[in-house]
């Protein structure tokens, strides 16, 4: 008794088709009712987590410049320099303060921040900038003063 390979095909697409079409039609229903909506939505959330995710770890990974948290510990000991600079000289003080807004130039560029140090501002429009723009970055995450002794590093 040989087996026709034609008829081993026919009955294998039969099977398929018992199968399959109340399989995928329950499929169809339930998504036409909506019963997948919630699982739908929270897989495209991990989905585009994952996505944003991956995006971010390759950023990192291309980086350029220096990390933000050397630049916090930068800005952290010259705000501490510029608080202890009294003594020194007027060239040395404003070398200082330079550097600082240079720093917090950088920080703003990296964050988005919009800043007017870069203009014309002098003297106490300068400070008030300054002390505006520390409030900014301390807002996006940027630590510039020593919470453990409550005064700047």
């Amino acid at each position: 008794m040989a087996v026709d390979l034609y008829q081993v095909i026919l009955g294998g697409i039969a099977v398929a088709l018992m199968v399959l079409i109340p399989i995928l039609s329950v499929l169809v229903y339930d998504v036409l009712v909506g019963r997948w909506d919630e699982g739908i939505r929270r897989w495209r959330e991990r989905r585009s987590s994952a996505v944003a995710h991956r995006r971010a770890v390759r950023e990192l990974r291309h980086q350029q410049g220096i990390p933000i948290e050397q630049l916090a510990a930068d800005l952290r000991r010259l705000r501490g320099i510029l608080g202890n600079d009294a003594h020194r000289s007027a060239a040395h003080q404003m070398g200082n303060r330079l550097a600082y807004d240079k720093l917090l130039m950088q920080a703003c560029g990296m964050l988005d921040i919009e800043h007017d140090l870069d203009g014309d501002s002098i003297g106490f429009e300068r400070d008030i900038e300054r002390i505006r723009i520390e409030a900014e970055l301390e807002r996006a995450g940027v630590i510039l003063s020593d919470r453990r002794f409550g005064q700047a590093a």
